[in-house]
């Protein structure tokens, strides 16, 4: 029987090897497979985000990580395994279909890989994607998007085909036992791992056992295509990095092709209440280090936007800070997104940010001299600090009036007006990944995505 220690963070004995389970708020799941006798290891499906946590844990704990695996074409979340195998200098693996750049070994199916004298055995599994593999060890399948909890992947993009997907899970699962812990790509409850017994007497999917029946249920009511996805995939096969910014024009295009989810303002909330994108998540720039998750769990390219895009720069510097990736201004802002035909939805009107620096600067320096000519001159000082601050601000893109002014109770919006949409990963099966379940089955079974 399979050994499960409690803590998937600090690692859990699956059989041979030690698992470390990264689990990112977006629903991903990274992992870290590490052989304790040679402390070589295997990292798969890093996600962006994650890099600076895999290298320390790899540096921190001594291991050599010998292989960074992509188990698939991600199309819902940006790779960081080019960044992580450049870092720790360890070999990049993935399926040939996949044609991924930088990545020099490609196993075909019943390969292995090799950490010490432990094997890691490479199942070919297309269907959610042509380049799509399965890795398996001694008592534990990575399913990758093949096999989720209760779901299994999408099929109805680049290059997915529902036929291939039955056949791939039947192929690759059902000589395993049922014991056999799965590890998979995604989770949208919160859940880390289950087993072959559990999803064969859990999962609707696996009912299924007519190719035809499974075919026609995983076709029919296709979701939209991810809106964000041709710059994931730029990056996540070509390496071509998200851009720091993006124009206006481009940002109302990916808007109005469904990717309203992926803006996130960091204006004040009565901005926010005033205009702002529909089905946008509404984040001020002041709350950001509180809210980092919610930021994460944001599909990417995540894009910010502010009035005219100065508090929007300021965000992605801090966010990358954090180690938040995949971030993109929208240039200029609301104001010019609107002037490209963007829509938004308008509130009462209020008095922007940086108007209201404007003011506040301008009524300091009018008591400042008022009050050195009526007073002391000494009073003069003040507006000369109003002037040092304002330069400051210029020069280093930070200005703590305005910090300090979107605290102020007029600048909070309602609760219902500054929660924003849920995350589409972080609230069921988001359609860039999971199928859900099958509209035939009963009401007991988890709700269609």
């Amino acid at each position: 029987m399979t050994s499960l220690q409690a803590e998937p963070a600090a690692g859990q004995s699956v059989g041979r090897f030690t698992v470390v389970t990264l689990a990112h708020p977006q629903g991903c799941r990274t992992y870290l497979l590490v052989d304790p006798e040679s402390e070589q290891a295997l990292a798969l499906d890093v996600h962006l985000d994650l890099v600076e946590e895999v290298v320390a844990t790899v540096s921190e704990r001594g291991w050599k990580l010998a292989y960074v695996v992509d188990s698939h074409t991600h199309a819902d979340h940006p790779s960081g395994s080019a960044a992580v195998a450049d870092r720790l200098g360890a070999t990049r693996v993935a399926h040939e279909a996949s044609d991924h750049a930088g990545v020099s070994r490609h196993p075909a199916d019943g390969d292995t890989l090799h950490l010490g004298d432990a094997e890691i055995t490479v199942l070919h599994a297309p269907g959610h994607t042509p380049d799509h593999v399965v890795l398996r060890t001694d008592a534990a399948v990575f399913s990758g998007d093949t096999l989720l909890i209760g779901a299994v992947a999408r099929t109805d993009f680049l290059g997915g085909d529902a036929g291939q997907l039955f056949d791939s899970l039947h192929r690759v699962f059902d000589k395993l036992p049922d014991q056999t812990v799965v590890f998979p790509g995604h989770d949208y409850a919160g859940k880390l791992q289950t087993t072959l017994g559990d999803e064969r007497r859990d999962n609707p999917w696996l009912a299924l056992t007519d190719r035809q029946q499974f075919v026609n249920a995983l076709t029919a009511n296709k979701p939209p295509r991810p809106a964000n996805m041709d710059d994931l995939l730029r990056l996540n096969r070509e390496g071509k990095e998200i851009p720091a910014s993006m124009t206006a024009a481009g940002a109302v295009e990916l808007v109005r092709a469904g990717g309203a989810k992926s803006v996130i303002d960091v204006r004040t909330g009565a901005e926010f209440t005033g205009e702002h994108v529909d089905g946008s998540r509404l984040v001020p720039l002041d709350q950001l280090l509180q809210r980092l998750d919610e930021v994460r769990a944001t599909p990417a390219p995540r894009l910010l936007l502010c009035r005219s895009g100065g508090r929007a720069q300021t965000a992605r510097k801090l966010l990358e800070e954090n180690n938040v990736r995949g971030l993109t201004v929208i240039e200029g802002g609301i104001e010019a997104f609107r002037s490209a035909g963007g829509p938004t939805e308008r509130g009462k009107s209020v008095i922007s940010l940086d108007r209201q620096v404007r003011i506040g600067a301008g009524a300091l320096v009018l008591l400042g001299v008022a009050l050195g000519y009526l007073v002391h001159p000494g009073l003069f000082a003040l507006a000369g600090l109003v002037g040092l601050g304002l330069t400051v601000a210029g020069v280093t893109d930070w200005c703590g009036m305005g910090l300090l002014l979107a605290k102020a109770p007029w600048n909070q919006a309602s609760p219902q007006a500054a929660a924003g949409p849920a995350s589409a990963c972080s609230a069921g099966a988001p359609p860039a990944c999971s199928a859900g379940a099958p509209p035939s089955c009963s009401a007991g079974d988890p709700p269609a995505s």
